[in-house]
């Protein structure tokens, strides 16, 4: 339609042109008609004519020129305004994906901080159990220590007592032996076996469950074996079982060691001997 409309105007502006210029022709040929002759007329008539005929041609070239520029200027425009239409387009869906963009990151970020601040009163929460754990086990822990000393305390006092009263007996059993008559009848001999709490080349200290019993005196006439092998006191090792008979020394007060057959821990341990003032069989006096 603008294409048709620009070569009406062309056409138009070309017929104007012819117009004016065939009026102007007319009325100096008018002007000229007393003076020209004929033959001049008609070539002055031709010469308008064909000039004419040229500005109409040039109108005509001026129109289609004008036209083509105004077709490239149209294209133009409709060129930017598609450019304009499709950056508009794409500016507003960048905004549209900033937009989602913002909002994902606003949830994602109140959902870390959702998931921070329950993490935090969990973590809170784990500690004061933990703290309380440990309180609970430290009470337990020294209720504990405390009952367990009180159970050593009294154990040692009891081991204590009964070590006292087994030396107390000793003690004045050896007090009345010594005081008996020389004229007396020889001191029985007696039996007794335990642990080697130490041992040297004069004498032996025995235990029984831990306590200290005898300390046997070692002399020339006392017979030592070790695993059933002779040997001397000194050779006894510490922790050793022993079995032993010994009489008490008339004038010392002190038990005297008879025979001493001592095993080492890593032998089977000797059958338990009779009772402390009975002889056992088999057993030399």
């Amino acid at each position: 339609m603008k294409s048709r409309a620009a070569w009406l105007g062309a056409g138009v502006a070309a017929l104007v042109v012819g117009t004016t210029a065939c009026q102007d022709g007319d009325r100096s040929r008018q002007d000229s008609e007393a003076k020209d002759t004929p033959g001049q007329r008609v070539e002055q008539a031709q010469l308008q004519s064909e000039k004419a005929f040229d500005d109409a041609r040039d109108a005509q070239k001026e129109a289609s020129s004008q036209q083509r520029e105004a077709a490239r200027a149209q294209e133009d425009v409709q060129r930017k305004q598609q450019e304009l239409q499709e950056a508009q387009a794409k500016a507003q869906k960048e905004a549209q994906e900033a937009q989602a963009s913002q909002q994902q990151a606003q949830a994602r970020t109140q959902q870390a901080q959702s998931v921070a601040q329950q993490a935090q009163a969990s973590a809170l929460a784990a500690q004061r159990q933990a703290q309380q754990n440990f309180a609970t086990q430290q009470q337990q822990a020294s209720n504990e220590s405390a009952a367990a000393n009180q159970r050593l305390a009294d154990e040692s006092a009891q081991q204590q007592q009964a070590a006292n009263q087994n030396a107390a007996t000793q003690q004045a059993a050896i007090a009345r032996n010594s005081q008996a008559p020389t004229a007396q009848a020889p001191r029985q001999e007696q039996q007794i076996s335990g642990d080697v709490l130490s041992a040297s080349a004069q004498e032996v200290l025995v235990s029984q469950r831990g306590e200290p019993q005898v300390r046997l005196k070692v002399g020339p006439g006392t017979q030592v074996q070790v695993d059933g092998r002779a040997a001397s006191a000194a050779d006894i090792q510490e922790g050793a079982q022993v079995r032993a008979s010994y009489r008490t020394d008339a004038s010392s007060g002190e038990p005297q060691a008879l025979r001493i057959d001592a095993t080492s821990r890593a032998q089977p341990a000797a059958p338990a001997p009779a009772e402390s003032g009975e002889s056992s069989p088999g057993v030399p006096r």
